[in-house]
């Protein structure tokens, strides 16, 4: 298999604001002179490419091969065409700009990236003859080019297609440089169509029509109309209404160039179109039609194509509060809508590979889907991001944004936390042994951050806290994180057999553990700085209290929470470990009864409002921060681990559930690399019942108040009595 080094492109001319390049579209004949044993092609196409061979697409998914900065990997998709190829072969390959020349994301510097250029293309096809001969032809200066009907496109932005663009002025292709990325071959789950869905409502507003899908997930339209020449059809795209009214604050950036926001353009030709954008996505639930008479507004106009990275699901969960299963829905929406390649902060305005986002989610996501393949990729250009001095942005892939701002410990922690929980939920170590050498060196860098007191404060803190005057302050929240990314370093090291890292990696947490509880944590009291929920819940969960102290320092928690009327004042570091906290502390009624608070800051406002997906913040809903961000969804960890109580561990699943007062049935599901653990409990009268699955042989104990076996021994119906009577029966 041959990774080419030979690129092509139409020019060197490229698209900005200013001057929209159209797509080009290349073509190669190719006649095959004899039996063939084996054909395949190898491609990488910048920024995206669509291949098509002898008039057939046969491209793998949307927005091939991946997205990186190509000046530091560089993926390649391979393809086994044997049964495709013929005599005479004409293989086309359609070009977008993608992150090559991303010029409608010049907030986070994309433009300014001196390997900035058109699009450009590599190919080996690769023939094994059946008479033993062999024949490679690749990319060079006889491949074809011409203008494709796409007249632009921006990955961010949208697309303008003009179907009456037929005639073709071919060239010869140019011979361009060669990104200097790591040449790989791409390893992971393609970007599928997951739903198709039609409007559930459509109204007039103004002279446009705004069609409503009634989910807010991302995808593209597809759009199919009888129509005239030259008729012009442009679709909007927006999360919300607000007063009733087509709204895109939410998704947009103001800039000074001109408004940011997302479209796409059809120019149609005579009679029927059917259209459909290829290099682009978009988040939203409505769509602003314009260009369209009251006749052409059917039902049949639009067709919601939802697409993210296929992640096979592997995990359930369900109960009898319409509420949580709500809210559940919306957590894996967000985490799904937020899947393309790697997970993605928003759908619409960023789409971009924030650090914190994918850490804060990597739990959940791994007990409900399938995304090591696509973890271990995008792990491969976290490690290439990272800079001479060991620090790592805050997005990957960057062009050198994310290190002045946007990053620091609670973001780098991805990666430890993506490696972490694979090795947890799936009990592999192979995404570690791809950064662990990344992981020491951004150890050491931090060694060289700490002040005087050996404690950190150099990045982005607990984010989108609602206001309030208490907040858990930096130098806490960096500190621990730091901390934590150390230890979990330090038995990952241990669990590969490299003592000597683990030793360091132990001895730095161990020397930042005693500094927060020096200089951080109030003994007498036990508040942690800044006495928030956020600063009592790390403080205990990440393990700085002794245990004789974590009583106090929980009672403080507990304290905090009710002085804030038991709304969330956590920002998404503090989120994503309260609710654990509680229910393994005996107070899984509280974190429900936060969860659906009915005032403003809590879930259930998102839940009020009609949103169909996890929003950016809570607070006054002004309809100006995103509706779809995925980094508030561990509660659907919360979900499944403590509610259903299945606990997964590298080599041990426990399960030990906590059955809130208000809720009378709960159920989930998670297939583990032992096979498939179920647990499904209901409440009848005075006693609980359990339904339970797990494989035989498997490690772990059965936990629920007082009474604990080993899961091994749930082969057969048990009785026993814990403040009321409970059955227990092994599921079939």
């Amino acid at each position: 298999m041959i990774l080419s080094e030979k690129f092509i492109c139409s020019g060197e001319t490229y698209s900005t604001f200013e001057c929209r390049v159209p797509a080009p579209l290349f073509h190669k004949s190719i006649n095959i002179s004899g039996g063939i044993k084996k054909a395949e092609i190898t491609v990488c196409g910048l920024g995206f490419y669509e291949l098509y061979l002898n008039g057939v697409s046969i491209t793998k998914g949307r927005l091939c091969p991946y997205i990186t900065n190509s000046e530091q990997v560089l993926y390649y998709d391979n393809y086994d065409i044997t049964e495709l190829i013929k005599e005479h072969n004409s293989f086309e390959f359609l070009l977008g700009n993608g992150m090559q020349n991303a010029f409608g994301g010049f907030i986070w510097d994309f433009e300014k990236t001196e390997h900035r250029s058109s699009p450009k293309l590599a190919f080996a096809v690769e023939l094994t003859y059946t008479d033993g001969r062999t024949e490679i032809i690749e990319a060079d200066k006889s491949v074809l080019v011409a203008e494709s009907n796409i007249l632009s496109d921006d990955l961010r932005l949208g697309e303008i297609y003009d179907a009456n663009k037929n005639d073709r002025i071919w060239k010869n292709a140019v011979i361009t440089r060669t990104p200097q990325g790591e040449k790989r071959l791409s390893n992971i789950n393609s970007i599928t169509i997951r739903q198709e869905l039609k409007p559930i409502r459509i109204f007039k507003e103004g002279n446009a029509f705004i069609y409503d899908f009634g989910i807010n997930t991302a995808g593209v339209c597809r759009l199919h109309i009888f129509a005239q020449q030259n008729q012009k059809v442009k679709l909007t795209f927006a999360e919300i209404l607000k007063d009733g009214k087509f709204f895109v604050d939410s998704t947009t950036f103001d800039h000074s160039r001109e408004k940011y926001y997302q479209s796409d353009t059809y120019i149609c030709k005579e009679g029927e179109n059917e259209w459909a954008p290829a290099f682009t996505y978009h988040g939203f639930r409505y769509v602003k039609v314009e260009g369209i008479t009251d006749e052409q507004a059917t039902d049949d106009l639009l067709i919601y194509l939802v697409f993210n990275s296929y992640l096979e699901e592997i995990g359930k969960f369900s109960c009898d509060d319409e509420v949580i299963n709500n809210l559940h829905k919306m957590a894996l929406n967000s985490t799904l809508s937020n899947f393309h390649h790697f997970p993605t902060d928003c759908p619409h305005r960023e789409k971009n590979g924030w650090t914190a986002d994918a850490a804060l989610s990597a739990a959940h996501t791994l007990l409900y889907f399938e995304p090591t393949a696509n973890y271990k990729q995008w792990l491969i250009s976290i490690c290439h991001a990272q800079n001479e001095v060991g620090a790592l942005p805050g997005i990957v892939p960057t062009w050198g944004w994310g290190f002045e701002w946007g990053n620091g410990p609670a973001w780098d922690s991805v990666i430890t936390e993506l490696p972490y929980q694979i090795w947890q939920k799936r009990n592999d170590l192979s995404a570690f042994e791809i950064c662990k050498e990344a992981t020491i060196k951004y150890i050491e860098y931090l060694d060289t951050r700490k002040d005087e007191k050996g404690l950190l404060a150099i990045g982005l803190g607990d984010w989108c806290a609602p206001d309030n005057p208490r907040k858990a302050p930096l130098i806490l929240t960096d500190s621990i994180e730091a901390f934590d990314i150390s230890d979990k370093a330090s038995q990952m090291f241990g669990a590969i057999g490299d003592a000597e890292n683990a030793a360091y990696c132990s001895a730095f947490a161990s020397d930042m553990r005693k500094s927060i509880r020096k200089h951080l944590f109030n003994k007498e009291t036990g508040v942690f700085e800044g006495g928030s929920q956020t600063s009592q819940a790390m403080g205990i969960y990440y393990g700085i209290t002794e245990e004789s102290e974590k009583e106090k320092a929980f009672k403080v928690l507990l304290d905090i929470i009710k002085q804030d009327d038991y709304h969330i004042a956590t920002g998404v570091l503090g989120g994503r470990v309260l609710f654990h906290l509680l229910a393994e502390n005996g107070e899984i009624d509280t974190a429900i009864r936060i969860l659906k608070n009915p005032t403003p800051p809590s879930y259930m406002q998102w839940v009020q409002n009609g949103d169909t997906a996890l929003c950016e913040g809570f607070g006054e809903y002004d309809g100006l921060s995103s509706h779809n961000h995925h980094f508030w969804g561990n509660i659907s960890a919360f979900f499944m681990q403590q509610i259903c109580g299945i606990k997964v561990g590298a080599d041990t699943i426990n399960i030990e559930p906590h059955i809130p007062s208000g809720m009378n049935s709960a159920c989930a599901t998670y297939r583990s690399v032992y096979g498939a653990v179920s647990v499904n409990w209901k409440k009848e009268g005075n006693a609980t019942s359990f339904d339970i699955e797990c494989p035989k042989n498997l490690k772990g104990v059965f936990k629920f108040g007082s009474y604990t076996c080993p899961v091994s021994e749930i082969n057969a119906p048990l009785q026993f009595t814990i403040k009321y009577k409970t059955s227990f029966f092994h599921g079939v």
